[in-house]
Order: structure tokens, then C-alpha cells, then sequence
């Protein structure tokens, strides 16, 4: 039954009220992400105000944390130990710092973008994809030196499991290593389209694994206490990384060489040769018979331009030294003053005519610093202003002088003869004249792709297959010869053409160097196979698909440094 009143009636029924908005307090009103502390909220205005001073005493706090969290550790240390250093209380740092995760994240971040503008500028680079991988690899180590321990926290952190409001910093974190890593495997295939280095797997695949290996040393590698450098440690990966990586473009045989050619196919040039020839053919750049002399003289010096930054040299010193008739210029590249390192005396190429102190100076620098010898680069008489004997006098006086003065060139009692092309001649025919000297020894002749015979003289297939190049033809030869010689009966002489000699035995051991696209290559192998008949020990190194000359372009033939690391253990007798 309804409910009645008092007075009998039904009773109405309670009407339910409209439900009330509760009340907003200040506080509740404010945004969910206002600090509702007070240090906190002091701390988003200070930062809200951009103060100078603020930022300033934020940089120092973040310095010094740096300080005590590599002197005592990371997890060991507290933002109570960083107040202290700092001279304040672990409230008033609040003041600036929410965390140690906060420091941490902001030094990291900072080193982990230097490194990624690093790797993305060694990849932009114009150097071989192997002398950039060499490079990224120190700058990894050296990196993990420099900003231990903090990258040794960062390595083994996993960003896929961070806390919650670190998962900003996580995501910002990835991309840059994502980018990290394809500039690694950029590099990567850059080598692989240049043919320096194998195609085992997808760049992407190598590039992991390449800094999966060197990233694995924060397990073991502390840098406060490693009796070895992170750069003695980063050259070490380089090389095995590399070694196992570096499609080798070279093979060395003792006596007559490698096999370089069946008669019928003809060897396929490196890409950096074709690269090479397709941009001299749109630069229309002329061979150098077809100029004047004084305009050869001038495209030759232009080799500059294919030539890498010039390295720093200890000590590089210009002197007049003795010559056949009166001063010649040279250069003395020494690396490490005080030491008595191998003294390699240079002769540099330029078919006698052309060629300077000045172009060959970057190989000169690369081969001091990479072998550690003493280099004294000679700057002979040219042709046809001083026709043979001329230069050859002016080369085997260098070598006396040398000799005479080693010990204060910096040199111990090692001396190799050094030439390339026209100053392998030199280098061989200055060997044979002194070979019977008592006061004059010499240890060892390395001949680059030299020249020992007029082709005219000659019949050997590569002076045919490449009558054309590519780099060299048989007619820019054929005018290098007519500058040189005085008449044509000098072409027989065994000074002015070593392979002609007819008595070898007691010279020094020779590695000769051959480029298999070179039309001198056959005429390296056969002095080889002379040397090797005469008793003398002899190997030949042949440069699968390169051509003459390439080891002066070492900013666009990555043969060329290849070349330099074999030079390095001739020299140093390994």
C-alpha cells in the first residue's frame, strides 16, 4: 500500500535529486603532469624562465655528476654524492636534477649524436670504403674511451624494457642507432660497388655484425685500467675485421708472377679504374703525347686532386743534397725524430720527363707515418733537359749521400730502394751500379710497375692488349722513351734498359709490383723471372684489374692504400 500523511492522504514520493558536480580544488584542477611538489614546481619555473644562471649552474651539476659517477660508478654512485661535489644539498639539486636517470639520458644522448654525425661524415667522405670502416672502427673505440662509463651503462641497457617516462628517450635512442647503423652499412656497400670489399652477406647483416663485435668490448675493455689504448685496440679490430672483409685484390708469387692473362681473354678492370677513365673521357682530359711538355708537366702535377688530405709527418724537412752535377732538391719525411727507423730513398715516376717533390709528396707522407721509415724523396734532373746518363748519376749519388748521412737523416742500418714507374728504372739501374760498391749498401729494391725496356725493343702480349690503356698507352710511352734517351743506341744500354743486363747475380732482393692492365706489366714479370735465375730473391706482387700509376690516386683507388699496407711490411721486413 502507498504511504499515507498524517492527515490521512497519500504521501508524495521523495523526488531523487539531480546528482551534484563535485568540487574542483585548485590543485586537482591543474594539469595531471604539474609537479605538486614544491621543489618541483620551483624547478618548471626555473626552467620556464630559460635563465642563463640556471643553465649554467645545470651544466655544472651535469659535469660534475659525470665525474663522480666515472670515479665511483654509476649504480654505486647517488645524486647525495653528486651534491656533495658540487658543495650544495641533495634538496637544493632537485632544484635543476630529477634523477640520476635524467643525467644519464642527457649525457648519453649528447655522445650518441656526436658518434652518429661522425659515422655519417666519415661516410660522406671521398675516401675508399675500407679506409672509412678503419676510421669509424677508432672512432667507436675511442668514443667508448672517452665517455666510459656512461656508454658502458648505455650498452647494456635494453630500451625496449625502460621505465615508462623514459620511453621518450628510448625511442629517440633507437632511431639514432637505426641511423648509426645504416651509415655503417652505406660504407659497407659503397665497398662492395668499388670491389674492396666481399659481398658475404646484406650490408645491413655485416653492418650488425661488425659493431656487434666491437661494441662487445664493454664486457671486457675498461679504459681506467687497460694497460692497451682504445685506439691500439680499435686498429686491432680493424685489421682482423677487415682482413676478413677486404676482397684482396693483389696475389704474391715468388720469381715470375702471378698468371695474368691465358692470351685470349683479357682481365677485367677494377671499378675504380673504369670510374677512373669515365671521368678523365667526360673531362676530355688529353694523353700526354699529344700535348706540350710544359702542359704534360702540368696535368701530371694535377694527380694532386686525386690524392687524399696530406697526413701529418713528424718531421718533414726540405735539403739540398749531392748530386752528379752540383745540389738537388729533396725531402726527408720522418715520422718519429730520435729513432733509427728504415731509410727508403724515393725515386718518384713521371717517365723521366715530368713529376715532382711536390706530386708524389701525399704517398710520400701516407708511407712514412703507415711503414714508420724515414723517406728521402729525391728530386733528380728531368728529361729532355738532362737526357740518360743524367738522371740515373743524379739517383745513385742521392744513394751514396744517403748512405753517407743516415745517421742524421734518423735512419738505421736498413736502406730499400723505392721508385715507381720511370724511378723503378732508376731505382733498378741505380741497384745495378751499385752493387760492387764497399761504402754503399743497399738492402732491398721495390719497383712499382716499373719500366726496364723500350717497347720497341720488346714483344711482350701487354704492351699489345694494352696499347690503349686504360690510364697508360704504348704511344705515351713510346714519348717518354725519345725524351729520355740520347740516341736510340742508349735503348740497349743496361743502365738506361735493366732488363737488358746480362749479369744479375748479387743484387739486392727485389718485390716488383705489376698492374695487370698495365702495358709495362709483362716486362716487371720477365726482370722477375731474370732476378730468380740470377740467385737473387724475388716476388712479384700483381694488382688483379688495376692500372699504371694507381698508387699516387689513393683518394680514388683503394688499391692504392692496399698497396701502401704491403710497402709498410716490405720495408719493415715482415
Amino acid at each position: 500500500m502507498p504511504a499515507r500523511s498524517s492527515s490521512g492522504q497519500p504521501r508524495a514520493p521523495k523526488s531523487k535529486s539531480a546528482p551534484t558536480k563535485p568540487k574542483t580544488s585548485a590543485k586537482a584542477s591543474s594539469s595531471a603532469d604539474e609537479p605538486t611538489s614544491s621543489i618541483g614546481r620551483r624547478r618548471v619555473a626555473a626552467r620556464d624562465r630559460s635563465g642563463a644562471a640556471y643553465k649554467k649552474r645545470r651544466e655544472e651539476i651535469i659535469q660534475a655528476a659525470a665525474l663522480v659517477f666515472r670515479s665511483k660508478g654509476y649504480r654505486a654512485s647517488t645524486l647525495a654524492d653528486v651534491a656533495e661535489a658540487v658543495g650544495g644539498d641533495r634538496a637544493s639539486l632537485y632544484f635543476y636534477i630529477s634523477s640520476k636517470e635524467e643525467i644519464f639520458d642527457e649525457i648519453v644522448t649528447e655522445v650518441v649524436k656526436k658518434n652518429l654525425a661522425t659515422a655519417e661524415e666519415i661516410r660522406d667522405s671521398s675516401e675508399p670504403a675500407t679506409a672509412k670502416l678503419r676510421r669509424l672502427i677508432a672512432q667507436v673505440m675511442n668514443a667508448y674511451a672517452e665517455a666510459y662509463p656512461f656508454l658502458y651503462v648505455y650498452l647494456q641497457e635494453n630500451l625496449a624494457h625502460v621505465s615508462e617516462k623514459r620511453q621518450p628517450w628510448a625511442t629517440e635512442l633507437r632511431n639514432v642507432n637505426r641511423r648509426y647503423e645504416a651509415a655503417v652499412a652505406d660504407i659497407i656497400q659503397q665497398g662492395i660497388d668499388e670491389g674492396s670489399i666481399r659481398a658475404l652477406s646484406d650490408p645491413k647483416i655485416l653492418a650488425y655484425g661488425l659493431l656487434g663485435m666491437v661494441n662487445w668490448s664493454h664486457r671486457w675493455f675498461n679504459p681506467e685500467k687497460s694497460l692497451v689504448s682504445a685506439e691500439e685496440i680499435g686498429a686491432a679490430y680493424a685489421e682482423v675485421l677487415l682482413n676478413g672483409l677486404a676482397a684482396s685484390s693483389h696475389s704474391i708469387s715468388p720469381g715470375a708472377g702471378a698468371n695474368v692473362g691465358d692470351g685470349q681473354h683479357l682481365p677485367t678492370a677494377h671499378p675504380d679504374v673504369v670510374r677512373l677513365v669515365e671521368q678523365f673521357a667526360s673531362a676530355n682530359v688529353p694523353t700526354y703525347d699529344t700535348v706540350s711538355l710544359s702542359k704534360a708537366r702540368s696535368l701530371l702535377e694535377g694527380v694532386t686532386k686525386l690524392q687524399r688530405e696530406p697526413q701529418e709527418i713528424a718531421s718533414v724537412e726540405d735539403l739540398l743534397i749531392e748530386g752528379a752535377n752540383g745540389l738537388l732538391p729533396a725531402r726527408v719525411y720522418n715520422p718519429a725524430p730520435g729513432e733509427h727507423l728504415p731509410i727508403v730513398v724515393y725515386f718518384h715516376g713521371g717517365g723521366w720527363a715530368l713529376g715532382s717533390l711536390r706530386a708524389s709528396d701525399e704517398p710520400c707522407r701516407a708511407l712514412a707515418q703507415s711503414a714508420q721509415c724515414v723517406v728521402v724523396s729525391v728530386d733528380y734532373r728531368r728529361a729532355p733537359e738532362t737526357k740518360f746518363p743524367g738522371p740515373l748519376d743524379d739517383c745513385v749519388s742521392a744513394i751514396r749521400w744517403v748512405s753517407a748521412n743516415r745517421d742524421q737523416l734518423g735512419g738505421g742500418k736498413r736502406i730499400v730502394l723505392l721508385g715507381d714507374s720511370a724511378g723503378a728504372n732508376l731505382a733498378a739501374a741505380a741497384a745495378l751500379v751499385l752493387r760492387d760498391d764497399p761504402e754503399t749498401s743497399v738492402d732491398a729494391q721495390v719497383l712499382l710497375y716499373p719500366c726496364l725496356a723500350p717497347a720497341e725493343l720488346t714483344n711482350f702480349p701487354s704492351y699489345e692488349d694494352f696499347s690503349d690503356g686504360p690510364l697508360m698507352t704504348r704511344r705515351e710511352m713510346d714519348w717518354f722513351w725519345n725524351h729520355y734517351l740520347a740516341s736510340p743506341a742508349d735503348g740497349m744500354n743496361p743502365l738506361a734498359a735493366p732488363l737488358f743486363a746480362e749479369d744479375l747475380r748479387g743484387l739486392p732482393s727485389a718485390t716488383i709490383v705489376v698492374a695487370e692492365m698495365d702495358p709495362l706489366r709483362d716486362e716487371g714479370v720477365a726482370y722477375a723471372a731474370a732476378l730468380r735465375d740470377a740467385g737473387v730473391e724475388v716476388e712479384v706482387v700483381t694488382f688483379a684489374g688495376a692500372a699504371h700509376g694507381f698508387w699516387w690516386m689513393d683518394a680514388v683507388m683503394c688499391q692504392a692504400l692496399e698497396l701502401n699496407d704491403l710497402l709498410a711490411n716490405t720495408f719493415n721486413g715482415t
